[in-house]
């Protein structure tokens, strides 16, 4: 994921300083429970409908403050949930 979300900033003209290293994974782990969490939905858009918590912008902000979700290290490198756990999956 972070190769092709970089690719995409340089296909753009987009500095790569843009890159969030901790939110990119954050959002990962979030998908991944909100589909643990759902029965398997036909579509995009049915799993969004199904899930409505994922069009929240803030949702991250139930995990991490903003200090650290806002901070250099959390852009450079994954930094666990200082507030409450993202709930983890096994494969």
């Amino acid at each position: 994921m972070r190769s092709a979300l970089q690719a995409f900033l340089r296909h753009n003209g987009i500095s790569a300083s843009k890159y969030h290293e901790t939110m990119t994974r954050a959002w990962i782990l979030a998908v991944r429970h909100f589909m643990e969490a759902s029965p398997a939905s036909p579509s995009a858009d049915a799993f969004i409908e199904a899930n409505p918590a994922m069009l929240d912008s803030k949702i991250m902000m139930t995990h991490y403050s903003a200090g650290l979700l806002f901070s250099e290290e959390a852009r450079a490198r994954f930094v666990e949930p200082d507030l409450d756990q993202i709930p983890r999956y096994e494969p």
